[in-house]
């Protein structure tokens, strides 16, 4: 295997040797030629021993702990082969304290050295006097002895001197010429290049030789694998230090037992050792490249595996069977029931415009506000899932089934972008379907609507303090009407202008409050529980002007203000628990008037002012 970790760190050193060992240039040429040649050999106790292995002569070699430029660093390395740099600390600033020793990086002294190799690199002097006086011909070659691999200290890496080699070797004490050996085969590099320190503590001969003595021990076994008492594991491997670190290492999978354990007559908390471990033969070295490639794959399996978690959420919610209702118009209550999924409404969405609707030409055609209405009103498809009794929608027909929680963002004093409407969706991971109103293809107006599916199915409250505690998660206002189990929501026009974002369905009882129950015997005896007689019916000014809307319209220039009292006379009704019983009508009836009022040409705007 060789003692050099990595081929490109053989490379660098070859590159060293073959400067070291070149016949052709002259000493002259070469300073005024060569490029300096920088070296890190990291991890080693005889880097001087290697250097003369190598083929530099001790007079050839200059040692110091510093390039600092003064006149007896110029004087002593004046036509030398090599500069030695003998250093414990390159970049760490050591602190001392009574009891112990720390280490920290400290980018001044990272820095300083950094400069000192630029200005090295580039550097022209002039050595001698007199007549003596010449230009200073600097080593080509700097080695910076690293056996505590502190030039890598926290992952540092120099930013501007780029241009250094990297070489570790493996077991410290390495025989000089068996590294020399192993480079004689190999091509030098272009350029001297980057390589990661493997910061593995122990040589690795040390721990090969501690397994082979492990494996000589180990007479009892657990299973596949061998064991070995505490006392006589360290005995054998002669440290606590190699000891701690055969278990350290995963790729051994060395480990202790957390309680006693008899085998056989013995009883101990072993040490067991799994056969695999004797059949290490060496660290699998990784580079920056490969670590960057193990943690893009470790990252596109991440993003697969969670794509694919998505993808089948979304299946799955795109298939839950509903009780669906669609219908044309908003005009009238009877449903049309059939079961469907959301994938099925969503594949159906261009042929009911296309074949049925045709509400792109209408509202493209459509001039006047009053026209945008009347095709809305009448035209346009709609759809609410549930079961309602006989087909009738109507909040008091509901029988349950509803699952689907719909949301519109229709403020005209708002300007989201439907990107934003999906960040906000997407933010609280859930599912949902973002698509255009009617309103966006009539006038470009920025108008979505927002459907969720639930957990479970809802009944009227559910629905109601769902809907509302969605709608204020997303920081979205919306009115009495859109809490409604019975409200119609709009079909989408265009297939493709619909967004299907992945995510989890609303869980329905984190916003579901149960009511109180009811105090026995407390209620006023004369409280109504049921009635046959309408709101519109009763001796009041503002339940006639109801009765009369219903019947015969409201005329011109009565109307702003006759809706604004029938809306405050429908609010006060909702509002009176005594009048429970009139509840579901009231509702009703505001999404009545509501449309009567479109119907007699006010203003959408006009509407959601007088009703909110």
């Amino acid at each position: 295997m060789g003692e050099i970790i990595f081929d490109k760190s053989r490379k660098n050193l070859k590159k060293v040797y073959n400067r070291i060992n070149s016949k052709n240039l002259n000493q002259y040429v070469k300073a005024q030629m060569e490029e300096v040649l920088f070296l890190a050999i990291g991890g080693y106790n005889r880097t001087y021993e290697l250097l003369l292995a190598m083929g530099l002569k001790p007079n050839e070699i200059a040692t110091f702990s510093n390039l600092n430029l003064t006149q007896q660093f110029l004087n002593e390395t004046h036509n030398k082969k090599a500069i030695y740099i003998k250093k414990l600390n390159y970049v760490t600033n050591v602190g001392k304290n009574w009891d112990f020793t720390t280490k920290r990086l400290d980018l001044n002294i990272a820095d300083g050295f950094e400069e000192n190799l630029m200005v090295y690199e580039n550097a022209k002097r002039i050595v001698g006097f007199g007549k003596k006086r010449e230009d200073w011909q600097k080593p080509s070659i700097v080695i910076m002895d690293d056996p505590s691999l502190n030039l890598q200290f926290e992952g540092h890496r120099f930013y501007y001197e780029t241009s250094i080699g990297f070489v570790q070797i493996k077991n410290r004490n390495a025989d000089p010429r068996t590294i020399v050996q192993e480079i004689q085969e190999i091509e030098e590099s272009s350029k001297m290049m980057f390589a990661m320190y493997q910061e593995n503590r122990l040589d690795e001969s040390e721990i090969l030789d501690g397994l082979n003595n492990l494996r000589k021990s180990a007479y009892l076994q657990i299973g596949n694998d061998w064991a070995i008492k505490p006392t006589d594991y360290k005995k054998v491997l002669g440290s606590n230090r190699l000891a701690n670190r055969l278990k350290e290492i995963d790729e051994l999978g060395i480990y202790q037992l957390k309680s006693n354990k008899k085998i056989g007559k013995e009883n101990a908390r072993w040490i067991v050792i799994p056969t695999e471990a004797f059949e290490f033969n060496g660290f699998n070295y990784k580079d920056e490249k490969d670590l960057f490639n193990e943690e893009l794959e470790a990252e596109e399996n991440e993003e697969q595996a969670y794509i694919q978690e998505q993808e089948s959420k979304l299946n799955e919610i795109l298939s839950i069977e509903l009780p669906f209702n669609i219908r044309q118009g908003v005009i009238g209550k009877q449903l049309n029931s059939s079961m469907a999924s959301l994938q099925g409404f969503l594949e159906d969405v261009d042929d009911i415009e296309k074949e049925k609707i045709n509400g792109l030409d209408l509202l493209d055609g459509a001039t006047t506000e009053e026209e945008y209405h009347t095709i809305k009103r009448n035209n346009l498809a709609y759809y609410i899932d549930g079961n309602f009794k006989n087909n009738e929608r109507s909040d008091k027909n509901y029988l349950g089934g509803r699952r689907l929680i719909s949301i519109d963002v229709d403020d005209d004093n708002s300007s989201y972008e439907r990107e934003q409407v999906e960040e906000t969706v997407e933010e609280q991971g859930l599912f949902a379907l973002v698509y255009p109103t009617a309103k966006y293809y009539y006038n470009g107006a920025k108008r979505w609507r927002i459907v969720l599916m639930a957990d479970e199915e809802m009944d009227k409250e559910q629905y109601k303090q769902t809907v509302t505690g969605v709608a204020n998660m997303f920081g979205l206002e919306i009115d009495e009407a859109s809490k409604k189990v019975s409200q119609l929501m709009g079909y989408p026009l265009v297939k493709d202008d619909v967004s299907v974002i992945s995510g989890s369905m609303v869980n329905v009882h984190q916003f579901y409050v149960e009511p109180k129950p009811k105090a026995k015997n407390v209620l006023p005896m004369n409280k109504v529980t049921s009635s046959n007689k309408s709101v519109a019916d009763f001796e009041h000014p503002q339940a006639k002007l109801l009765k009369q809307a219903l019947n015969e319209g409201v005329p011109e220039g009565k109307r702003n203000e006759t809706y604004y009292q029938i809306s405050m006379y429908l609010r006060d009704t909702l509002d009176n628990p005594d009048m429970a019983v009139w509840h579901d009508e009231a509702a009703e009836l505001i999404e009545t008037m509501k449309q009567q009022a479109e119907a007699d040409g006010l203003p959408e705007k006009e509407i959601e002012v007088i009703f909110r």
